[in-house]
């Protein structure tokens, strides 16, 4: 990556992040998409940006810091998916999932597959060793509260997918690329959620007092701050290099991503918890973010299959 790229890509986070300062959370799906972050993984010649997994990577990052709750990320990978659909079902559907007034989800192929706030998205999009699946009538899927992830901001469910009509929008080959980068997303997604509580624990220990002194200057809580930023540091270098291979078409893209998809599933909540741990008391109040997102991080490892999943295709990738 030269100089320029490194340039425009700081520019463009510069500018999502002032952008979602003064909303964050409260941005909805079409105001996203009136930035035309929807359609930054679908060819110009269908109204999209081009294939820009690195730019949407960026994105990810800057929504996941600013806790947006829209369902941004199944919106950008479905509008993906459906530019290879067949014309009539791309044609039907893929111009309102650029411009936000349809949302998507996407989740993995099975009879019953976890589908982040279902109530709020009009497809769904699967990927898995078949394809690519549209299932156009999502609010009249069967359903039910998955008890075992915790987001409730963005409450995840057990959509049953088991006897559904389907539709066949690409092949095999292009579902384990898509799901790829969706699982560099939403990886992004943690790294900006994780970014976000430290920025904040820095702030508050430099104001905390202790013994006449700011928490922040005690030598052992500085170590562990450090082991929080170096964390911060490879998690991101981990999947702008999967986001690059995907831009690039690398045949070892699929294998970083999942590379990516472990390393920050398995630390990113233990980071979060450890931001808690060090901001006392009042990391443990509802009505300090610190809980919510713990619950994001937590629910994001899980919610398009877990670290120990990831690994096993990483070894099936490097051929071990």
């Amino acid at each position: 990556m030269t100089d320029a790229d490194s340039a425009d890509l700081e520019l463009l986070r510069a500018s999502a992040r002032e952008f979602l300062a003064e909303r964050g959370e409260k941005d909805s799906l079409e105001d996203l998409a009136a930035l035309d972050w929807t359609g930054l993984l679908v060819d110009e010649s269908l109204g999209g940006s081009g294939w820009r997994p690195v730019e949407t990577t960026v994105i990810a990052e800057e929504l996941g810091r600013a806790g947006n709750v829209s369902p941004w990320l199944g919106s950008v990978t479905a509008a993906a998916a459906l530019s290879s659909a067949p014309g009539d079902v791309r044609d039907r559907w893929l111009p309102v999932l650029l411009d936000g007034t349809v949302a998507a989800a996407c989740a993995l192929d099975a009879d019953v597959t976890r589908v982040p706030r279902p109530d709020a998205v009009d497809l769904i999009v699967t990927f898995g060793d078949n394809g690519i699946r549209l299932f156009e009538h999502a609010a009249g899927l069967p359903r039910e509260p998955d008890d075992e992830l915790l987001d409730v901001e963005r409450p995840v469910w057990r959509v049953r997918l088991a006897g559904a009509d389907g539709v066949g929008v690409g092949d095999p080959e292009r579902a384990h690329r898509l799901l790829a980068l969706a699982r560099v997303l939403l990886s992004a997604d943690s790294l900006g959620t994780v970014s976000a509580t430290f920025e904040r624990l820095v702030g508050y220990l430099k104001e905390r007092i202790a013994f006449g002194a700011p928490i922040a200057s005690f030598q052992a809580v500085q170590h562990r701050l450090v082991e929080l930023l170096v964390f911060e540091a490879k998690a991101r270098a981990v999947v702008m290099k999967a986001a690059r291979a995907l831009a690039a078409g690398d045949e070892a893209a699929p294998t970083l991503a999942s590379v990516a998809h472990a390393f920050v599933a398995t630390h990113a909540t233990a980071a979060v918890d450890e931001c808690m741990q060090l901001s006392g008391g009042i990391g443990f109040t509802w009505e300090y973010p610190l809980h919510h997102e713990l619950r994001r991080v937590f629910t994001n490892a899980s919610v398009l299959g877990t670290a120990r999943a990831a690994r096993a295709q990483y070894a099936d990738g490097a051929g071990w």
